[in-house]
């Protein structure tokens, strides 16, 4: 088979034309998607070659389910699981091994295809977990063994990839008044912690999102914290900061805050616990306050514990839309089990929280009783680091 000699790489340095360019370029067509995906997480040559053949990232990301139910209640947990990931414009689950719920828990995903759990139960720990590619790092707790229960009470993120040398990554873990950081796959390793004097953990009000190396965090009062851990020496800021509430803030209202960030700006998404009411506003660091504000250019709005995002708009979901990942540990209690089926996203719209909208709950084939009843988490299983810089 004859292939034609490739050009350079965008934005790299010529160099000769290799004999694993051409075998590449030849295999392309032939590769499943599964396999595509675990192969262009690692090499860069391939990521050219699919965009040459039409073969882009999935541009809109996938929802991770809650693990399948045991086929027995008495059945021991499994260590790993094969947890689904749905495709929603595309129709279809693919299936990764991550850890079982019984060992590990997820509490957040990072737009780079990581997941990020914690240990259930002791020794405590952390663990990264590519579920493409398989890679797995350990990680030890921040904060001790005398420090409460890890497993409600702590926000986790993850700025960049670990295999990602070409950027500094770091974990954050944000708990009552601290905040510890580390460097994943990098030779040190340790851990270091900042105070955040009056921040507190409040599900589902608390939320915490990075921009860059920088960590935002936000409590339920929509007071704010930063930190850039690239810094030097890392000190957290706090900003007592205003926000123009569109609807009540009584005793009897439940809302719920969600930090995404988007090209260096944070933003904020409030919402009742039904998410009938949206609200987004932008945070004005120097004058202290959030700013009412719309969806940045073409987007979509992916929410969740962990795992927010702006995204391009997929078939039937057009900007201004919102998908809510259903994660009933936020309550505490699950609202959306009755008799049927499971559902695990909700589809609602951005207004200025002035008015209800219709909020849809969505769910996909199966089985009664296939799932467990945990929380679904947005997965990014294809974004570039060039990609996901690019301006919208």
């Amino acid at each position: 088979m004859g292939v034609a000699a490739p050009p350079p790489v965008p934005g790299k340095n010529p160099r000769a034309i290799m004999p694993g360019d051409r075998l590449f370029a030849a295999l392309a067509h032939y590769v499943s998607f599964a396999d595509h995906l675990r192969i262009r997480v690692v090499c860069q040559t391939w990521r050219f070659f699919s965009r040459r053949i039409g073969r882009p990232p999935p541009p809109f990301p996938w929802l991770m389910l809650p693990e399948p139910s045991p086929a027995s209640p008495s059945a021991p947990a499994p260590v790993t699981v094969r947890r689904q990931f749905y495709d929603i414009p595309g129709g279809r689950p693919y299936a990764y091994d991550v850890p079982g719920e019984g060992y590990h828990r997820c509490v957040a995903s990072s737009a780079c295809g990581w997941l990020v759990f914690v240990a259930v139960d002791a020794p405590r720990r952390l663990v990264l977990v590519n579920p493409v590619s398989g890679a797995r790092l350990v990680l030890s707790w921040p904060f001790g063994e005398k420090t409460p229960n890890p497993n409600g009470r702590f926000h986790a993120a993850l700025t960049s990839s670990p295999a990602d040398r070409s950027r500094a990554c770091f974990l954050v873990v944000a708990t009552d008044r601290l905040v510890a950081y580390c460097r994943p796959g990098h030779q040190d390793q340790a851990w270091r912690t900042l105070r955040a004097p009056g921040f507190r953990h409040e599900a589902p009000a608390s939320d915490i999102v990075s921009v860059g190396t920088t960590v935002y965090l936000v409590d339920g009062r929509r007071k704010v914290w930063r930190a850039d851990l690239a810094d030097a020496e890392p000190k957290v800021q706090r900003r007592n900061t205003a926000c123009p509430l569109p609807f009540g803030d009584g005793e009897d209202t439940i809302m719920r805050h969600y930090l995404v960030g988007l090209l260096g700006h944070v933003h904020i998404v409030i919402t009742d616990e039904h998410h009938a009411r949206v609200a987004l506003f932008r945070l004005d660091w120097d004058k202290r306050m959030w700013v009412p504000d719309r969806v940045p250019g073409d987007r979509v709005l992916l929410l969740g514990r962990g795992c927010s995002a702006f995204v391009p708009p997929a078939a039937g979901r057009p900007p201004g839309m919102v998908l809510f990942a259903h994660q009933p540990s936020l309550s505490g209690v699950d609202r959306g089990r009755a008799a049927g089926l499971a559902w695990f996203w909700v589809e609602s719209r951005l207004n200025d929280g002035s008015e209800d909208v219709l909020a849809l709950k969505k769910t996909m084939q199966h089985r009664q009783g296939e799932f467990a009843a945990g929380d679904s988490f947005w997965f990014f299983p294809a974004i570039d680091p060039d990609e996901s810089a690019r301006p919208a």
